[in-house]
C-alpha cells in the first residue's frame, strides 16, 4: 500500500539515492500518485500517497536538529483531532519530538507511519500507530537500513538475498497470510502494532511501546455504552473526512452491517457514489438497494457487474500489488476499480468494523474463563488461525517431505504470533486481539486492493474505538450482540432491512435464522453433489452470493489459460514444494466439478507466480553511490 519509504547508508560517504529512486519506481503504481523524495546526505526518504490531502509541506519537516516524514490519516495530537490537510502537521510533530524526545509519540494518535532522523548522529527511528493497520516493513544489513510499505520496494537493493521465508509461505498457503512480524521475504520484517524500530548506524533495536489491556467496566449500562459508541463512530468518520470536503467519495455498499452504518454517517455529504459489485439479482445488490432507498440515496447507487475475465487478465497484477499475501481472488477487486476509475478519492471501507468497534466473535463458556492450560491454548490457537484445517490439505498438492516440514513451520509461526496476547486474563480477549492484530490487519491489507486505487479510509479501525472496545466486558460484546443492539435501538429503519449474512433482519428470532441457515446449507450440499456428478455441467446458482466463482471460472477461457498455464509447470519459477502429478490430478478434478479444490489450486498459483515476480524475474537491485555523485 502507499506510504513512507527510505534508504540509509551505514557509511556517511555513501549515497542511497539510486536505491531510494528505485524504491519509488517500484511503489509508483499509478501516474496520479502524490509523491515526494528528500535526500539528506547518506539518507534518502520519500512518500507515496493516494490521499487528496497529501502535500510535501504537510508531510515533511526538518531543522538543523532532526528531520521527520509522516504519512497517514485521522491524526490526533494531545487528544485533539488535526485535519489531514493541516499545512503544519509535520512541523507540529517535529516540534513535539524536539520538546519531548522519544516520548512524543505518546501524544500522537491516528492511522500512520513516520520516520524521525536525528542530525549529528546516525540514529533513525520508525514509529507506527497503536493498531498498526498501515503496513511498514524494514530491512538492515552491514551497508543499509531500508524501510517501505510494500515488500516489492526492497527488491531495489542489490544486497537483498531473494529468498522466500518458508514459515510465512506455509502460513500463507494454510490460511492466506503470514502472522506476526514475519513476511514472505527472508530478512524483511513487518512493524507490529505500536512498534519502535531504531537504527543506530550498525544494528536495529525493536521495542513495543504499548500493548492493549482489557479493562472491562461491568457497572456501565447498555444505554451508556451505546451512547459512547454512537459518538465515537461519528468522531472517527469526522477525523478521516473533513466536513468541507465535497468532491467524489466512494462507498462500497454490500448487504452487510458495516457498510450501511458508514453510509448512514455520510448520507448528507455531496459527491457520494455508491456501488455494489455482483450480479443483477444477487441478494447483496438487492439488499444494498433497499439500504440506499431507506437513506434517500437510490439515485446514487449502481451495480458493477463482475466480469469473469478479470480473474485471468488481472491475476498476476493482483499477486504483484499485494506482495503475494492473498490469492488471485483480488483480481475481481482490480476489475471493479477499473470500472470506477482510480484517483485520489476517499473510499470508505467498513472491513472488520464490528470486530474493531463494539463487536466480537461468538464465545463459548470456556472463552469467558481464565486461559486454560497450555496444551489446550495451543490447540485452540491453531483452530482459530485455520492452521490445522489449512495444513491438512498440504498433502494434496505437495511432496510428502515438504508437506510435513511446512505444516510444522506454519504451526510454529501461529503459536509464536499468539504470544504477545497471552497477558489478557480471558482466552476470548486473547483470541480477539490476536485476530485483530493478525488476520484483521493482514487480511485487510491483502484483501482490500482498493488501497492502491483510492484513498482508502477505515473509520472503524480507530484507536479511540479500540480503546472503548477494551472497556466493554467480553460477555457483553461477544457474538456482536452489542453491535446488533446498536442497530435495533439507534438505527431501527436500517435494522429492519435484511442482513445478507443471515438472510433476515435483526429482529428475526434465532429459530428463523437457524432454519434459513439450514436451508442454505442443504442447497449448497445438493449443488456440490450435482456439480460433481455432472462433471461441472450442472450449476445451480445461489442468489445469496456475489457470484458463483468456480462455476463461472471453470468455463472462462481467459481464466483457464492463465491459471492452468501456470499450474502446468509449478516448478518453472524455482518453487520446489509442489508435486506436479498431484497438481495435475487436482486440476482435472476441478474441471470435472470438484469445486473444493479451487482454493488449494489458487494458493499454489499465487505462490508460483510470486516466486517468479519476486525471486526470479524482477530486475536486480541498485547499489550505493559515492556521496555527491
Amino acid at each position: 500500500m502507499p506510504g513512507i519509504f527510505g534508504a540509509v547508508a551505514a557509511r556517511t560517504d555513501r549515497s542511497p539515492r539510486p536505491v531510494a529512486s528505485a524504491m519509488l519506481d517500484l511503489l509508483h503504481h499509478h501516474a496520479w500518485y502524490r509523491t515526494l523524495r528528500h535526500d539528506d546526505g547518506h539518507r534518502s526518504f520519500g512518500a507515496v500517497s493516494t490521499s487528496p490531502f497529501f502535500a510535501a509541506g504537510n508531510r515533511l519537516a526538518e531543522n538543523p536538529r532532526a528531520l521527520l516524514l509522516v504519512e497517514g490519516t485521522a491524526f490526533v495530537l494531545d487528544g485533539v483531532p488535526v485535519a489531514d490537510d493541516a499545512p503544519d502537521l509535520a512541523r507540529r510533530l517535529l516540534d513535539l519530538y524536539l520538546a519531548d524526545g522519544d516520548g512524543f509519540i505518546d501524544r500522537v494518535g491516528g492511522h500512520f507511519n513516520l520516520v524521525v532522523a536525528d542530525r549529528g548522529t546516525p540514529r533513525v527511528q520508525l514509529l507506527n500507530d497503536k493498531l498498526g493497520f498501515a503496513h511498514l516493513y524494514w530491512y538492515a544489513d552491514r551497508e543499509v537500513f531500508l524501510f517501505g510499505p510494500e515488500l516489492k520496494a526492497f527488491l531495489a537493493w542489490r544486497g537483498l538475498e531473494r529468498r522466500v521465508d518458508p514459515a510465512s509461505a506455509a502460513t500463507m498457503m494454510a490460511n492466506e497470510c503470514p502472522l506476526g512480524a514475519a513476511t514472505l521475504l527472508q530478512g524483511v520484517t513487518m512493524l507490529e502494532p505500536a512498534s519502535r524500530v531504531v537504527w543506530d548506524g550498525r544494528e536495529v533495536t525493536v521495542t513495543r511501546r504499548w500493548r492493549p489491556e482489557p479493562q472491562p467496566e461491568p457497572e456501565r449500562s447498555r444505554d451508556q455504552l451505546l451512547d459512547e459508541a454512537e459518538a465515537l463512530y461519528a468522531r472517527s468518520l469526522a477525523k478521516r473526512l473533513p466536513a468541507g470536503y465535497r468532491d467524489r467519495t466512494l462507498v462500497a455498499l454490500s448487504g452487510g452491517l458495516d457498510s450501511r452504518l458508514l453510509l448512514h454517517q455520510v448520507r448528507d455529504r455531496a459527491g457520494l457514489e455508491l456501488f455494489t459489485h455482483g450480479q443483477p439479482d444477487c441478494s447483496e445488490f438487492l439488499i444494498a438497494g433497499q439500504v440506499a432507498r431507506q437513506l434517500g440515496l437510490a439515485d446514487r447507487h449502481r451495480l458493477i457487474g463482475i466480469d469473469p475475465d478479470w480473474s485471468g487478465r488481472l491475476a498476476r497484477r493482483a499477486v504483484w500489488l499485494n506482495d503475494g499475501q492473498l490469492n488471485l481472488r483480488n483480481a475481481t477487486a482490480l476489475g471493479v476499480s477499473e470500472v470506477l476509475g482510480p484517483g485520489p478519492h476517499p473510499y470508505l471501507n467498513g472491513i472488520i468494523g464490528a470486530f474493531m468497534a463494539i463487536g466480537g466473535p461468538s464465545c463459548s463458556d470456556e472463552d469467558l474463563q481464565p486461559a486454560p492450560d497450555e496444551a489446550t491454548v495451543q490447540r485452540r490457537v491453531l483452530q482459530v488461525a485455520g492452521i490445522e484445517r489449512g495444513t491438512a490439505r498440504f498433502g494434496d498438492f505437495m511432496c510428502p517431505e515438504a508437506a510435513a516440514t511446512l505444516a510444522d513451520l506454519a504451526r510454529a509461526q501461529a503459536l509464536a504470533a499468539f504470544v504477545p496476547w497471552r497477558h489478557a486474563p480471558l482466552f476470548g480477549d486473547q483470541q480477539l486481539m490476536f485476530v485483530n492484530a493478525n488476520f484483521g490487519r493482514r487480511m485487510q491489507g491483502a484483501n482490500d486492493i482498493f488501497k492502491f486505487q483510492f484513498h482508502d479510509l477505515l473509520p472503524f479501525v480507530d484507536e479511540e474505538l479500540f480503546a472503548f472496545s477494551l472497556r466493554i466486558p467480553l460477555a457483553t460484546k461477544a457474538g456482536m450482540v452489542l453491535f446488533h443492539d446498536f442497530y435495533r435501538q439507534r438505527l431501527g429503519g436500517l435494522a429492519r432491512i435484511t442482513w445478507a449474512h443471515t438472510g433476515h433482519d435483526l429482529f428475526a428470532s434465532p429459530a428463523q435464522v437457524r432454519r434459513t441457515a439450514g436451508r442454505r446449507a442443504r442447497f449448497h450440499a445438493v449443488n456440490m453433489r450435482l456439480r460433481r456428478y455432472s462433471r461441472g455441467r450442472i450449476n445451480l446458482r445461489s442468489r445469496d452470493s456475489y457470484l458463483d466463482r468456480v462455476a463461472w471460472l471453470r468455463r472462462n477461457r481467459v481464466f483457464r489459460d492463465e491459471m492452468y498455464g501456470v499450474l502446468a509447470d509449478v516448478g518453472a519459477t524455482g518453487c520446489g514444494w509442489f508435486d506436479q502429478a498431484k497438481i495435475d490430478a487436482l486440476r482435472n478434478d476441478l474441471v470435472r466439478g470438484q469445486d473444493r479444490h479451487f482454493h488449494s489450486l489458487a494458493q499454489v498459483y499465487t505462490m508460483v507466480v510470486w516466486h517468479g515476480q519476486f525471486l526470479r524475474d524482477a530486475d536486480r537491485g541498485q547499489d550505493l553511490a559515492p556521496t555527491g555523485a
